[in-house]
């Protein structure tokens, strides 16, 4: 008892000594010393637990030591818990690597089959390695193997297939879809963009993962699978699923398991226990991949773990089940390799050991953010680790945030300029090595080869010496060595094999080995090779032998099919193309590819009339194949619909009407004005331009010597002239859309004739909307807006400022709308301060869509997926609110998440439509503090929904495209802002301006049309177009305090100033410059646009930035650099107008053809001055003014005197303008107010 005491007691002590080893090992680790990390690891005794053997793989690689350790993985597989060691850690160097990317080799080869002999009990762990087995089987060309392996892993393998939908920035997942609710349908599917989709049972099925490789011809996209299983009893299972998408699980049209995540994950990464009900049932998963690569694996599990045996599964559709959630019971169960380390970690939150195992765990199913929250404290503790830097670029990679990998990649090697990783990076970078010198690249390969242990990394090295130095030789021996060293690598043979042909014209060679390693392994991409060398040899039987070797087991494969028929059409071999476009559509019977391909051959077989029909079917999936569509059109011997409804060389017409017009307004008149568009059912059109301008003046050659249509894309110019008196032609010069007129001049004819035609994709692919000006600013013979469509589409219309109708008639089989105008006089001459000229021309505004809501519905769908809350945002979340948000009031939250958005956040100036309609998520504006008007208000709403603040963003054209640019359903939208809810009453707020205050709102938004865009998806209500109009905002109130002290030799003028509202964006950019006399010359600017007298500023002090710039002041002390006038004995003075609510520019004109629109005037709510004037003692006021109160409609202005005693008087200057337009008609009657106004300023004071 004694013995066994001690014994119990010596192990406890070791395990207490090895505990703080390990502590002090990490230690050493994460701080980059490496040198003392090992030699602490050699102390710890036991040496062969597992997290000695695996510490000891991590700390050979950390010091770049790659070779191979012979021992370890016998001692590994020989662990307790191996299993679960093996999962976490499947892609590290000393086991599997990250055999996807580098491919297999002898090494990683090895380590599948000695994992494999041991026999491995986990279910998920024997299906992964049988599943490797299989690659390797087939990667050997032992398709029989290969199918033997498939067999043994028991997933459901009878699938029906549907897709592809609209996946509209990742919004697919939550938009039902037909196939959601109709297992069978006689009716296609509408998959909107990319035409009618229906169910067809998928030939996968001897396959256990069921990749949608055939459906990536339309990208991204939603894609359904169904099955129907059949159970004996009610049967409780655990289904484990793999994905790489995000994707939704429905039993019986219930929902049972989601994932929002767009991610790769292995086999097991989701499970949810549920109950089958006896009888027949559907099981249907949608996918919604945003990029490349949709696949899922699933399989039916007993809740020991074993595979269930018992469930049936067929491809076939069959009346099924109706069942309800309570029945089936749903549970999602989380990965037991995650439970296991959770669990360890929870026992010792500090042992890094076990956080790495939960990171690496959590990456094999790209969970990034739960790999992050596990590194984190680590991580604040060692934020120089390398280690822990190299962990952190998968984790940024998984989350696209390229932005943290690039200053991690830097710091690395600014920190630790010894660590193997920067040092291997620049040989990926190759172009950083192209820039060294021959000694610094010497000198870098030579460190190269000291930071990693492995002999092909020493022989690329040289490589890449000699092949600087040109020495070929030397070179030619390298690549001898690197193949040598290959180690049954096909993509590292690949690699090295091109270069005895592109070094050393040595093709043979090249061929040889590739024919060599084609006979050894299967992969296309040695195909690809052989068939680019055999192609230039013109040896088309080998190119086709080797394309159609493995037909028996690839022929489910489009991809490889393809390569197939695109050579024998090369080759002219159009009917042996035949049965593999046609096997092609049996594997995919909505391949729009396919259907093009077989129009192709079968045009070629003189078969034009089936040629034509597959065309069509081609072009009603893919609608913005402008190509096909002219192929189509040309077959059909259609003729081109708009050459009949334009002038074709309108000569005569010239000829006719030059001269015709008698008036000259602006330079030019205007002979022909006619654009015609023609709509497709299946989307898309051509515009046809053709425009006459006849040259009346000089300003008319001025406009028109150098002319940019700023055409980009698909378009054609077909006339580009003068058109001289005596009738010649003078091309002009031309750079794309871009005209240079020579020898332009008075009374010759612009000839302008183009086309150009326009496809959509996504949402709104079948859709039109555009506006066209009719009539002009100058006089116009004739204006006509022509819209060929076909007879079943609804085409919108609305004329603005005017009451043009259409002509409708048929031409065809479709159907004409005409605009036209004759002999139009032309507008009133343009003015200063005149609205848009949306809202004084007539214009004719087109659309298809139905209604605002749906372009609400579909930015929705665009943004809130983006809307994403990581790790990121979470903790400037907490930042902000550091002891929580709940006992703010709703406007303080808004006040601190606005503040902080404006005062860290630099904007990006690029326009709206240019940058592109999808805002980029909140975490990358945070990290980069760089943004544009949806990125920032995209992240205020984002971080106002987490202060439970009910927020949305807004689409905005702002007022000064006036008030009736949109008026029909368009996504024609420049701006975005956000919109909260504050007490119950909307606030918009504008995030772009990082010196506007909050709540405070720019002109441009007064007057500027919303819409406002829902993010949940439930949301019923219908939004549509409104006016911002009555917004709740700061006021903008300018005050001024003047002092005018009078004295014999100078006059001196104290003005303490304050802003308010909108306005203080100004005066909070002049007063952030930290140089006092600049802010001292901006000051003295800003009086001298406002004061007619010459002055100097002395000063500028006692600025003030109050809560946060809602409120500022500062004082100016200038001296007025004037002398008093005199009338006899009295002297006379006028104010120096400090503020300025009316000038003369505003009334400039004697009369007005168009409304003045104030707000291209006006930046202030109300103007208050209050003017002290001091005399000097014994002196007296002897002429004061009368009060002056005048009004005009909503405008309001008054001027009272108040002489406080006899040297001193007070003058109270009281202004409220306002923003409504002063319609033309009234313009008198304004003109007299504002002259009324000037007036009264300009009184004469007196005194003696």
């Amino acid at each position: 008892m004694k013995k066994l005491f001690l014994i119990c007691i010596s192990l406890c002590f070791y395990s207490a000594l090895a505990q703080d080893n390990y502590n002090q090992f990490w230690e050493q680790l994460l701080s980059n010393d490496r040198v003392s990390a090992e030699k602490t690891l050699k102390k710890i005794k036991p040496t062969n637990t597992i997290e000695n053997l695996v510490i000891n793989e991590l700390m050979r690689i950390e010091n770049g030591r790659f070779n191979t350790n012979d021992k370890f993985l016998p001692a590994f597989l020989k662990q307790d818990n191996y299993q679960y060691y093996l999962y976490a850690l499947w892609n590290e160097n000393y086991l599997f690597n990250t055999y996807l990317e580098t491919g297999f080799n002898n090494k990683n080869i090895g380590a599948i089959r000695e994992v494999a002999e041991a026999n491995p009990t986990h279910t998920t762990i024997k299906d992964a390695i049988v599943y490797l087995e299989s690659v390797l089987a087939r990667d050997n060309g032992k398709w029989k193997t290969y199918q033997a392996k498939m067999d043994d892993i028991n997933s459901i393998k009878n699938w029906q297939y549907c897709g592809v939908f609209e996946n509209l920035n990742k919004s697919g997942l939550d938009r039902e879809y037909g196939p959601e609710t109709k297992a069978i349908s006689s009716q296609p599917f509408d998959a909107e963009s990319n035409g009618f989709v229906n169910w067809y049972t998928s030939k996968n099925n001897n396959e256990a993962y069921q990749f949608f490789t055939n459906h990536e011809e339309y990208g991204r996209g939603v894609n359904y699978a169904q099955t129907f299983l059949t159970a004996d009893k009610d049967e409780t299972v655990i289904l484990r699923i793999g994905s790489g998408s995000a994707f939704k699980l429905w039993l019986n049209d219930v929902l049972i398991l989601e994932n929002n995540q767009d991610v790769v994950t292995e086999l097991n990464a989701y499970q949810v226990k549920v109950t089958i009900p006896k009888g027949n049932n559907r099981l249907l998963i949608k996918t919604a991949e945003s990029d490349y690569g949709s696949y899922f694996i699933v399989s039916a599990m007993n809740l020991d773990g074993t595979h269930n045996n018992s469930l049936k599964d067929s491809a076939t559709y069959a009346a099924y089940n109706s069942s309800t959630a309570s029945q089936l019971n749903a549970e999602t169960i989380t990965n037991d390799f995650e439970v296991f380390f959770k669990d360890k970690l929870q026992q010792n939150p500090d042992d890094f050991f076990n956080a790495y195992c939960l990171t690496r765990t959590y990456l094999r199913n790209s969970k990034y953010e739960e790999a992050k929250k596990v590194l984190a404290p680590f991580y604040a503790k060692y934020p120089k680790s390398s280690l822990i830097r190299k962990i952190m670029t998968s984790v940024y990679s998984l989350e696209e945030d390229y932005t943290s990998i690039q200053e991690i990649n830097t710091n690395m090697e600014l920190d630790d300029e010894d660590y193997y990783l920067p040092i291997l990076m620049k040989v990926i970078v190759f172009d950083e090595l192209t820039r060294m010198s021959l000694s610094d690249l010497e000198e870098y390969l030579e460190k190269l080869k000291k930071a990693i242990d492995l002999e092909m990394m020493h022989e690329t090295a040289d490589f890449i010496y000699n092949a600087r130095k040109e020495d070929k030789a030397k070179v030619r021996k390298n690549l001898d060595n690197l193949m040598k060293m290959a180690d049954g690598n096909v993509k590292l043979i690949l690699r090295y094999s091109a270069l005895y042909a592109s070094l050393f014209e040595e093709d043979d060679k090249t061929i040889s080995i590739l024919e060599n390693l084609a006979k050894k392994k299967f992969d296309l991409s040695i195909i690809r090779k052989l068939v680019t060398y055999y192609d230039r040899r013109n040896q088309k039987d080998k190119v086709i032998k080797i394309l159609s070797n493995e037909i028996d087991y690839l022929g489910n494969d489009n991809y490889y099919l393809r390569s197939i028929i695109n050579k024998l059409h090369k080759y002219q071999k159009y009917k042996e193309s035949i049965k593999y476009i046609d096997q092609g559509l049996e594997n995919f019977p909505d391949s729009f590819v396919f259907q093009e391909l077989k129009g192709d051959a079968l045009l070629q077989l003189n078969k034009k009339k089936e040629a034509i029909v597959a065309y069509e079917a081609s072009l009603s999936h893919n609608s913005n194949d402008k190509s096909l569509r002219k192929k189509l059109k040309d077959l059909n011997n259609e003729n081109n619909v708009l050459k009949d409804l334009v002038i074709e060389d309108a000569y005569d017409l010239i000829d006719e009407r030059r001269g015709n017009i008698t008036t000259n307004n602006y330079g030019f008149n205007i002979l022909h004005d006619n654009s015609t568009v023609e709509l497709y059912s299946e989307g898309g059109g051509n515009y046809r331009y053709v425009f006459i301008y006849e040259i009346t003046s000089d300003n008319g050659v001025e406009r028109f010597k150098e002319y940019d249509l700023g055409l980009s894309g698909n378009y054609n110019i077909n006339k580009s002239e003068i058109v001289k008196k005596d009738k010649s032609i003078v091309p002009a010069d031309k750079s794309g859309s871009s005209f240079v007129f020579n020898g332009l001049s008075v009374g010759d004819v612009i000839y302008l004739d183009y086309e150009y035609s326009f496809s959509k994709t996504g949402r709104f692919y079948k859709t039109y909307s555009d506006r066209f000006m009719l009539g002009s600013f100058h006089p116009t013979l004739s204006s006509s807006i022509k819209i060929i469509t076909p007879n079943d589409y609804k085409l919108n219309y609305k004329s603005v400022n005017g009451n043009t109708q259409p002509k409708i008639s048929s031409k065809g089989d479709s159907k004409l709308y005409e605009w036209t105008i004759l002999d139009n006089p032309g507008l009133p001459q343009g003015e200063d301060y005149m609205p848009s000229d949306s809202d004084i021309a007539e214009y004719i505004h087109l659309s298809t869509i139905d209604n605002w809501n749906e372009i609400s519905i579909w930015y929705s769908d665009l943004v809130r997926s983006v809307m994403e809350v990581n790790s990121t945002v979470e903790e400037t979340f907490n930042t902000l609110f550091p002891d929580g948000y709940k006992q703010l009031s709703e406007d303080e939250r808004a006040k601190i998440i606005y503040n902080y958005i404006r005062n860290n956040f630099t904007y990006s100036y690029v326009s709206f439509r240019q940058s592109g309609f999808v805002p980029q998520k909140p975490s990358k504006t945070i990290k980069t503090n760089l943004g544009d008007c949806k990125d920032f208000s995209t992240l205020f709403v984002t971080l106002a929904k987490k202060a439970e603040l009910e927020a949305n963003l807004v689409l905005v054209l702002t007022s000064d495209y006036g008030y009736n640019s949109l008026v029909l359903p368009s996504t024609d939208f420049n701006h975005c802002i956000a919109k909260v809810k504050i007490d119950g009453k909307d606030q918009f707020l504008e995030l772009t301006d990082k010196y506007l205050p909050y709540k405070s709102l720019p002109t441009s938004l007064r007057g500027a049309t919303g819409l406002e865009i829902p993010l949940d998806r439930n949301d019923t209500k219908t939004y549509d177009l409104f006016r911002l109009e009555n917004l709740s905002r700061e006021t903008a109130i300018s005050k001024n305090s003047v002092t005018l002290n009078l004295k014999k030799d100078k006059i001196g003028m104290v003005i303490d100033s304050e802003y308010t509202g909108h306005i203080n964006s100004y005066y909070s950019s002049v007063f952030s410059e930290p140089n006092a006399e600049v802010v001292k010359k901006t000051i003295y600017d800003d009086y001298d646009n406002r004061l007619e007298d010459d002055f100097v500023l002395n000063s500028v002090s006692n600025i003030e930035r109050i809560n946060d710039d809602m409120l500022i002041k500062y004082t100016s002390d200038m001296t007025l650099n004037k002398k008093i006038n005199k009338i006899g004995s009295t002297s006379v003075l006028q104010l120096p107008i400090v503020s300025n609510p009316y000038t003369s520019s505003i009334v400039s004109l004697e009369t007005r053809e168009h409304d003045i629109d104030y707000m291209l005037y006006e930046n202030m709510d109300v103007y208050e001055v209050d003017y002290t004037i001091n005399i000097e003692e014994g002196q007296q006021f002897t002429e004061i003014p009368e009060n002056v109160n005048l009004t005009f409609k909503d405008h309001s202005y008054s001027i009272s005197y108040t002489k406080v005693k006899d040297n001193q008087l007070q003058v109270v200057i009281k202004s409220t303008p306002s923003i409504d337009r002063i319609k033309a008609s009234d313009y008198a009657g304004f003109k007299s107010y504002v002259q009324n106004v000037l007036d009264a300023q300009e009184a004469f004071i007196g005194y003696k």
